[in-house]
């Protein structure tokens, strides 16, 4: 059923007078339900809508505000959850750099001592041919030395 409004409603009375006369047409008119002060909001109707209203919108609120919550709560585990793995990962990186540290102070130990006798073995063989080259050269002082006396 459609609803009538107010210009559909004078238009036919306008019509009905124009037929049936003034008269006539206020007898049909009055026998058509219509939009009367029965129809007509009253404060207290309206407030009621508005409670009803807020009720409902309240509870729409209450219902997404949970599902944010939800949502929230899912975003938070994963958060943490992908937290935890960067620990764990750090904690492997840690692992690994302490590792690799053992690794070179060992080989930086073995470098320093191979670098340690190296030098004490061209030391020792350096010194050796000094001593042996001014034996050689206090030698032929000595020989020249006799052999012009």
């Amino acid at each position: 059923m459609s609803i009538v409004d107010e210009p559909a409603r004078h238009d036919l009375y306008r019509g009905l007078e124009e037929l049936l006369g003034n008269k006539r047409a206020d007898t049909l008119m009055s026998m058509l339900q219509g939009a009367g002060w029965a129809d007509v909001a009253t404060r207290q109707g309206v407030r009621d809508d508005v409670r009803q209203l807020e009720a409902r919108v309240d509870t729409r609120f209450i219902r997404l505000e949970a599902v944010i919550d939800v949502r929230f709560a899912r975003a938070d585990a994963r958060v943490a959850s992908v937290e935890a793995q960067l620990r764990d990962v750090e904690t492997r990186l840690d692992a690994g750099f302490s590792q690799v540290d053992l690794r070179f102070n060992e080989s930086e130990s073995r470098i320093r001592s191979y670098l340690d006798r190296a030098l004490r073995a061209q030391t020792r063989t350096l010194m050796l041919g000094m001593v042996g080259a001014m034996f050689t050269i206090t030698s032929l002082g000595l020989g020249a030395l006799t052999l012009t006396t």
